[in-house]
């Protein structure tokens, strides 16, 4: 497990320079930038420790309310004795700024410090005294919000001026999604490319505060073979699988790591102990030919498989069956030859994808009436190889 305890030199800002109470805090050392990530065995760390030093004095018995301002259930630490050190451990990535406010119990409310404090909030200051909103718990754990007023001399709060700053490449689940590129319209329907995928990283699991210092690493392997690797800017990577792969799919890998070109200083990598701030995941991919119909499309005799080819279409109908197509892989070439129930060749297309509008190869409009088709592919299963009829129903 690594955990990493790094902090800074916090230059102090005093809400009220003449409070009795002096609160003096800071962190042990001069960092203030840090990252949690994975480990060697690409087990996700997420512990950043930053452990804080209160110098504070006072004589009377004080409150305590540290602010650690990243919101978490944890982010509030009440504590009624004085402690040299605390420490708080930032699990997201994001900037937060740390506060100590200090209040002297004899102030306090005995119905408040018979509960159990939850926060603390300073709202405004009138005359001599501040004015606090306060959220406790009672004798029966139930919690309360009450007003209290309390001294200046009582009270005393510092707020840190540099912010602390968290990298983290780990995603909270997921850190990519993947789907198969499909290039319909609104308009128009169009059939897919099964071997071609959108690889997208998950940004509703990956959110860092700062989106433009990350680079993306794709590593994509069909069983131990390497098969692509390759570092991107862009959130977003489009690639063709060079083959079914179903049972068990391909292994993609995505790595997130920061980018030391981005900073304006590249020595903060160094200095900020930056450095492999990285996070990887991988997944498995199942890669299936479309070109076959749902229910033969895993078969794996040759003989149980079946094209998904329509047999009907009715172009001029501005409707979701105004072109005929079926799905291709993305990766063999195809052929098809389209007859006419005299056996006149109407229409041939090469092409990795293909439809038919129902235009003939001089641009014009066959009639309505059942044609007759023959598909062959460049790829050497032969179950691409097919033939059958269309029926075309002409809307306009």
């Amino acid at each position: 497990m690594r955990n990493l305890i790094l902090c800074c030199t916090f230059l102090i800002a005093t809400v009220q320079a003449f409070s009795q109470i002096e609160v003096k805090f800071s962190p042990d050392n001069s960092k203030a930038k840090m990252c949690y990530t994975e480990d060697n065995n690409g087990i996700a760390v997420k512990e950043t420790n930053v452990r804080f030093k209160n110098s504070s004095s006072y004589d009377d018995p004080c409150w305590y309310v540290w602010n650690f301002g990243d919101g978490s259930t944890d982010s509030l630490l009440v504590s009624r004795t004085f402690s040299t050190y605390v420490e708080h451990t930032y699990k997201t990535d994001g900037i937060y700024t740390v506060s100590l406010m200090i209040m002297d119990s004899v102030e306090i409310a005995k119905t408040i410090k018979k509960g159990k404090l939850k926060t603390a909030e300073y709202i405004s200051s009138s005359g001599d005294s501040v004015l606090l909103s306060l959220t406790y718990l009672d004798e029966d754990l139930a919690e309360c919000q009450a007003n209290a007023k309390i001294s200046f001399l009582k009270f005393g709060q510092k707020v840190a001026k540099n912010a602390i700053e968290v990298f983290s490449p780990i995603a909270d689940g997921p850190n990519f999604t993947y789907e198969i590129d499909d290039p319909s319209s609104e308009t128009r329907k169009a059939g897919l490319e099964s071997f071609v995928y959108i690889l997208s990283v998950n940004k509703n699991t990956f959110k860092p505060h700062k989106d433009d210092i990350w680079k993306y690493y794709w590593s994509i392997y069909d069983g131990p073979t390497k098969i692509k690797e390759i570092a991107l800017d862009s959130t977003e990577y489009r690639f063709t699988f060079p083959k079914e792969n179903v049972d068990p799919g391909y292994s993609v890998t995505l790595k997130i790591a920061l980018d030391s070109t981005k900073f304006e200083d590249e020595q903060d990598i160094e200095y900020y102990d930056l450095t492999g701030c990285t996070a990887s995941q991988t997944i498995k991919v199942k890669v299936s030919d479309y070109f076959f119909t749902d229910s033969t499309r895993n078969e794996k005799d040759i003989d149980d498989r079946e094209p998904a080819i329509p047999n009907i279409f009715t172009p001029g109908g501005n409707d979701e069956n105004d072109v005929f197509y079926f799905n291709t892989n993305g990766i063999d070439e195809f052929t098809i030859w389209i007859y006419n129930n005299n056996g006149t060749l109407v229409y041939k297309k090469v092409a990795k994808a293909i439809s038919w509008t129902g235009d003939d190869n001089s641009g014009h409009n066959c009639p309505s009436g059942t044609y007759y088709y023959v598909i062959k592919s460049t790829s050497s299963d032969k179950r691409h190889n097919t033939a059958g009829f269309i029926q075309l129903f002409r809307q306009n």
